[in-house]
């Protein structure tokens, strides 16, 4: 591919990159958040 294709395809895949990691720190956040829930439920 020309070089200005091969660099929209790069800023695409680091972009995407950048939602995948996003979304994984999102999903951490709601397993903690979940586990505390779960925690305060049972534990008493």
């Amino acid at each position: 591919p020309l070089v200005t294709e091969q660099k929209k395809i790069a800023s695409y895949l680091s972009n995407l990159d950048h939602l995948i990691t996003l979304h994984q720190r999102k999903l951490e956040k709601m397993k903690s958040f979940k586990k505390s829930l779960l925690e305060k439920l049972f534990v008493q």
